[in-house]
């Protein structure tokens, strides 16, 4: 099982970002664990039954770097990816950096929107 944790905005479909909610079921499908690690509200407001769909939801209060590191020391994984922006290449947020300080692999959103996992 992999972890998979997704930014929101510029990333998700429901925030002008190539990423699927087709794809992300896909994944749950194969019995990989998927989050939130961004604008958890948007997703919260945009998509009926979100819960059903993600497993855990952030950050709250704490920088997406931290929130990161707490899920992978406390939820063992194979291995832990956050899918979202590079800043000032495809969106506002430093995804790449958070995933880079949490020792996370990242994945551009529009590469795993081409299919890289």
């Amino acid at each position: 099982m992999k972890i998979y944790a997704f930014d929101c905005d510029h990333t998700l479909e429901i925030s002008s970002g190539p990423v699927t909610l087709e794809l992300i079921i896909e994944l749950r499908k194969q019995g990989h664990v998927v989050g939130i690690c961004g604008n958890w509200a948007a997703v919260a407001q945009c998509i009926v039954g979100w819960h059903n769909l993600f497993s855990f939801i952030g950050p709250m209060e704490i920088s997406k770097a931290l929130f990161l590191n707490q899920i992978s020391r406390f939820i063992g994984a194979e291995e832990y990816v956050m899918v979202g922006n590079i800043i000032g290449v495809s969106g506002a947020s430093d995804d790449k950096g958070a995933a880079e300080q949490a020792g996370w692999r990242f994945i551009q959103e529009s590469s795993f929107a081409a299919g890289q996992r």
